[in-house]
């Protein structure tokens, strides 16, 4: 997927400027990476709706192609609406560590257990070639019976990467029972009978 990078000069923006270009449906977003230097532009928020941390991109940036990945995402707290981007450019050769999302796929039979998926993990560090890089790594859960889990070393690194400083034996995903309400009150303590008053 293409991306236009608009390169800006304004450093820092007012609120009435920033909501002019919103109106025009730009957003403003920074850049950065080990082959560029750290850069302001805007970006057209067509489709943003569907943005995520770690979507990919191919960019122009100073007439040299690149591969970004969406590093961050700022939302408006009220409104929900985006309001700056922070994007790590490298290139497709580049060998480079990029923060790649999990995404959970598949039904766990353990659900239809008394169980529950729990999602542990959020993103895994890869480290290889720009556009080896893919903009998620699926994780399967549909073999996860109650009580089982799923850690980085039951997955396979994709094509052309590696984990880079991750413990393997970290838990992406559970598969944990959820507790009855009769486990999850806490137990009852009989009241004390009152103590009778004495006649003088």
């Amino acid at each position: 997927m293409e991306l236009k990078l608009t390169p800006r000069e304004e450093t820092r923006m007012n609120k009435t400027t920033k909501q002019a270009y919103f109106q025009k449906g730009l957003v403003p977003a920074a850049v950065h990476g080990k082959s560029v230097e750290n850069g302001s532009c805007f970006i057209s928020n067509k489709n943003s709706n569907h943005w995520h941390r770690g979507s990919r991109f191919d960019v122009s940036w100073h007439g040299q192609d690149y591969k970004a990945s969406i590093d961050e995402l700022q939302l408006d707290p009220v409104s929900n609406r985006l309001v700056h981007v922070t994007l790590h450019l490298a290139g497709k050769n580049e060998i480079t560590h990029i923060d790649v999302p999990f995404k959970i796929v598949g039904e766990a039979p353990g659900e239809k257990e008394g169980a529950k998926v729990q999602q542990q993990m959020d993103s895994v560090t890869l480290e290889g070639k720009s556009g080896n890089m893919p903009e998620f790594i699926e994780v399967d859960v549909s073999s996860l019976h109650a009580g089982d889990n799923i850690s980085i070393s039951d997955l396979t690194p994709p094509k052309g990467c590696t984990w880079y400083n991750q413990e393997e034996s970290q838990t992406i995903a559970t598969c944990a029972l959820l507790k009855t309400q009769e486990e999850a009150a806490p137990a009852e303590t009989p009241a004390e009978p009152a103590a009778e008053g004495t006649e003088k």
